[in-house]
């Protein structure tokens, strides 16, 4: 047995057999074509598996893009596409790969690892569910009819498009080139679909990435969902009224960021409110100490210099601010920076009512990227 290692050239074709066996068994396309990202050859050396007599047998997928939140920039590395052959199950071959993945990024400087899952084997490495977004589902005729110049995207459209994106304030720090990858899979997320641009005056104003009904699932089959948008809230609503029968839907749910308040603005007087939604996998913190001083400027802008003070250490940190203090175990930093969804447990709740606790209901949660195009 080899590994873990990166894949070699000449692995590739053992490797789409593995991750296809296992998760494209209903034949609904290959995972090599819907994840361009993932498995580009540029990126062989993330994709991290286990080798039994010349074939790949284990893999867990790596991909590292920087993050940036509020003008705070970091790295991540994302994972997915974890898959083991039935026969060498049991083995923890995954838990090797997974503990390799984990040192490969802290020797990359990653702060985050979001995991495409939340099962035992992402868990136990102190990987939780935070973050906070919200899902908008809005019935057919709720808008009245207008006109919008809607179309698929082309390939001149990019770079407006990636502009567009770039000036969103919780984002992926996306190129055109990755931009034109994940638009020309065709698959957003973990769906079939499609990217449509809105223009006016004949300039892109917005984009949605949609994931198309699912016919053969009763609950989805009457709905699709803009699972990425960019640009301009209010041209996307103008926009709504004619994707209704572009899709053959009578709904269109639309996932967005907690933080977006324009769209919660303009959807409100609709009476179209949120249900608030968690990250649909989990989150790895790999360096709690970096992850705080990433938002450290962005602390002493809000609070002031020194008022709000910590002290990490292997277990907890310890938050300081008006001569009080409060730790909170490790693994429950994510959670107070970047929020939870009920019934999550919300570490600020374990802070008593004070200075401290004031100080940081100021600057946290702060939005966590959703990760649309960057889904692996």
């Amino acid at each position: 047995m080899e590994g873990p290692r990166g894949l070699e050239p000449r692995e590739f074709k053992s490797l789409c057999t593995l991750v296809n066996t296992v998760f494209r068994g209903d034949g609904v396309g290959r995972m090599e074509e819907q994840y361009p990202l993932l498995f580009a050859p540029e990126n062989y050396d993330h994709l991290l598996v286990m080798v039994d007599d010349g074939a790949v047998v284990s893999h867990v997928g790596a991909l590292t893009r920087d993050i940036s939140v509020l003008g705070c920039r970091m790295s991540t590395m994302s994972i997915g596409a974890v898959a083991t052959y039935e026969s060498h199950r049991g083995r923890g071959l995954a838990t090797q790969l997974m503990e390799a993945a984990v040192r490969k990024a802290v020797e990359q400087d990653a702060v985050l690892m979001p995991i495409s899952g939340g099962r035992g084997l992402y868990t136990r490495l102190g990987a939780k569910r935070i973050g906070q977004y919200a899902l908008y589902t809005v019935p057919r005729d709720l808008l009245a009819p207008g006109e919008a110049d809607i179309r698929r995207v082309e390939a001149e459209d990019l770079h407006e498009l990636t502009r567009l994106y770039a000036e969103e304030p919780s984002r992926y720090v996306r190129s055109t080139a990755d931009l034109r990858m994940a638009v020309d899979a065709a698959w957003i997320c973990d769906r079939d679909g499609e990217t449509v641009v809105i223009s006016e005056d004949g300039r892109p104003v917005a984009y949605a990435g949609i994931q198309k009904r699912r016919p053969d699932r009763e609950d989805e089959a009457r709905r699709a969902r803009l699972a990425e948008i960019a640009g301009s809230r209010s041209a996307l609503l103008r926009a709504l009224p004619c994707l209704y029968d572009r899709y053959g839907v009578d709904y269109l749910e639309i996932v967005t960021t907690a933080s977006d308040i324009e769209l919660a603005s303009l959807l409100r007087p609709h009476g179209v409110t949120a249900a608030p939604q968690g990250f649909t996998g989990t989150v790895l913190v790999l360096q709690p100490e970096r992850l705080l001083q990433v938002f450290e400027d962005y602390i002493t802008d809000v609070l002031g210099l020194g008022v709000l003070t910590w002290e990490v250490s292997a277990d907890s940190v310890v938050f300081r601010c008006g001569g009080k203090d409060h730790a909170v175990a490790t693994s429950d930093l994510g959670a107070l920076v970047f929020g939870v969804v009920p019934p999550d447990e919300d570490p600020i709740d374990t802070f008593p009512t004070g200075l401290l606790r004031t100080a940081l209901e100021s600057v946290f949660p702060v939005q966590l990227p959703w990760y649309g195009f960057n889904f692996v």
